[in-house]
């Protein structure tokens, strides 16, 4: 004769031996466990230098510092000095923008792997500046020195930025020569081919 249920949900026990439990919880574990990782895809490049330091410094450096230098300008004149200097924010937002683009440049200049020019560029003034190859050259075999100068433009645009943005036309002058002195250190290291050969122009 079978036994009455007891009120309520009934309870069935199953009693399995040690070692079919732990067969058990091993696959279950396996079925839960998390899916194969898949292998992963080549690593993307942190940095894609895609325009050449010509570019940057054609594009970005050059009208920048340009813009800066004549921000302010004393011409004599037979009436007396004529002086330009900004005033209105329509004077000074431009320079804002131009140093921006210094201190950025000086970052820029610093990424590994960034051509010197394109293939086809040659020097403008062959035997006054280097040929592309030959500043490559140099880059190549003194990239310290490349990277030093580098974070110098950059500082430079630093102290022209802070300048723009407090409208203080004395310290845009003085920041101006900075800029000029950190231009020329590089231009001498790496771009004129006898100050470059003789190893100097760049201590000042």
């Amino acid at each position: 004769m079978l036994a009455r249920p007891t009120r309520g949900c009934s309870r069935i026990r199953f009693l399995l031996p040690p070692t079919a439990l732990a067969t058990l919880a091993a696959a279950l574990l396996t079925s839960c466990g998390a899916e194969p990782a898949t292998p992963s895809a080549a690593p993307v490049a942190l940095f894609q230098p895609t325009a050449t330091v010509e570019d940057i410094m054609r594009s970005m450096i050059d009208p920048s510092a340009d813009a800066l230098w004549d921000a302010v300008v004393t011409t004599s004149t037979l009436d007396g000095l004529d002086e330009h200097r900004p005033e209105t924010e329509q004077d000074w937002l431009p320079l804002e923008r131009g140093a921006i683009i210094l201190v950025e440049a000086g970052n820029l200049l610093q990424i590994d792997g960034r051509p010197i020019a394109g293939e086809q560029s040659v020097s403008e003034l062959p035997g006054v500046d280097l040929e592309p190859a030959e500043i490559a050259v140099l880059v190549s075999e003194n990239r310290d020195t490349w990277m030093r100068l580098a974070r110098e433009l950059h500082d430079a645009g630093v102290v022209m930025l802070e300048a723009v943005r407090a409208r203080d036309v004395d310290a845009l002058l003085e920041g101006g020569d900075r800029l000029d002195v950190v231009c020329e250190n590089c231009h001498s290291r790496f771009w004129y081919p006898d100050i470059a050969a003789s190893g100097g122009g760049d201590e000042r």
